[in-house]
């Protein structure tokens, strides 16, 4: 039997008030997550001739500040939990990119240090995320471009704070 769609009859709209999530897609929430989601498929496209995907990107780019780190160190700096830094470092570490070295004075203690093949990646990960902040800022210009970021930073960090849950595994 054919639906009544294919019969050419359109379906019936639910009144705003009455959907399960009402204007959804006017929400901070959602439009937040569709500029990162936009974002990272950009740099991930930008950074695809090197093997890694945005979210090593990150974890590298700590480590080309100041190594070594503790995975502990990784994950406050990066604002995500500390399994799924783990699982990230587990990558890269499979990838020949970092090497996890227990402290002699404390065996408990792991540091991560990159691998020299780590450190090559630098520079082409570098001139993706400029590129990739260039573009934005020419369509958007860089007035807006810095208000954004800095009102994202700000509600990052209310936020934070509220919901502690969503900053954990």
């Amino acid at each position: 039997m054919a639906s009544a769609q294919s019969k050419g009859r359109a379906k019936k709209a639910v009144p705003a008030d009455e959907a399960p999530f009402p204007q959804f897609k006017e929400s901070l929430a959602y439009q937040a997550q569709l500029l990162a989601r936009i974002t990272q498929n950009d740099y991930m496209a930008r950074i695809t001739g090197t093997g890694i995907a945005p979210a090593q990107a990150y974890v590298l780019g700590e480590l080309w500040f100041d190594e070594p780190l503790s995975q502990v160190e990784l994950a406050r700096r990066l604002d995500i939990g500390k399994a799924t830094v783990g699982q990230t470092l587990t990558r890269l570490e499979k990838a020949g990119l970092i090497e996890r070295r227990r402290i002699a004075s404390d065996r408990r203690l792991i540091m991560v240090h990159l691998t020299d093949k780590g450190r090559t990646l630098r520079e082409p990960l570098r001139v993706a995320a400029i590129d990739q902040n260039d573009a934005l800022q020419d369509r958007i210009g860089a007035d807006r471009m810095e208000q954004l970021n800095e009102m994202l930073k700000a509600v990052n960090g209310l936020l934070a704070n509220t919901f502690p849950r969503a900053m954990t595994d």
